[in-house]
């Protein structure tokens, strides 16, 4: 495959004619635990957030700052997208995947994304859609959220953080 530097120091794939880069993210999935009277287990609930329009639920992510560390990166991203505080429990897993961005672009960019998924327990704050980026909030349990979520990736993702809870 034939590549030269394209637009803005990335590289160009002749046959395709677009640049390429790199983009590192992570979120995480969210929970808290509502004791009820007279259950015999608190029920887990877990934060989501709606874009494109409300059509599309997802877990808060987002890019890592320059020198900021994946962990820091996700509960950073949970408090600016839903105004919840919370603390890292355990890593989940690694979501990667390529994109074609044409957002306001002339030309398209093929975008290689690497997503750190971690799971975060709730420990303050209130759930808002504090974020121009976000359309929506909404507190579900595991079973809503795996119906909810767009992304094969994601719904593993709650599959995973089921084996932590009660």
């Amino acid at each position: 495959m034939n590549r030269r530097a394209g637009p803005e120091g990335g590289k160009t794939n002749n046959k395709t004619a677009c640049s390429e880069r790199t983009c590192h993210s992570a979120g995480g999935v969210a929970y808290r635990c509502i004791e009820t009277p007279g259950a015999p287990k608190p029920q887990v609930q877990i934060a989501l957030i709606a874009t494109a329009g409300g059509r599309r639920w997802q877990l808060p992510k987002g890019r890592l700052r320059p020198g900021e560390h994946p962990r820091q990166a996700a509960v950073r991203e949970v408090w600016e997208e839903t105004g919840l505080r919370t603390v890292v429990e355990s890593f989940l897993r690694c979501i990667e995947f390529t994109y074609l961005d044409t957002y306001r672009r002339r030309m398209p960019e093929r975008v290689h994304k690497k997503v750190d998924i971690y799971l975060l327990r709730v420990v303050g704050g209130v759930l808002t859609d504090r974020s121009r980026e976000v359309e929506g909030v909404r507190w579900c349990t595991p079973q809503e959220a795996l119906e909810r979520l767009t992304h094969p990736n994601e719904q593993d993702c709650i599959r995973r953080a089921l084996h932590f809870w009660p």
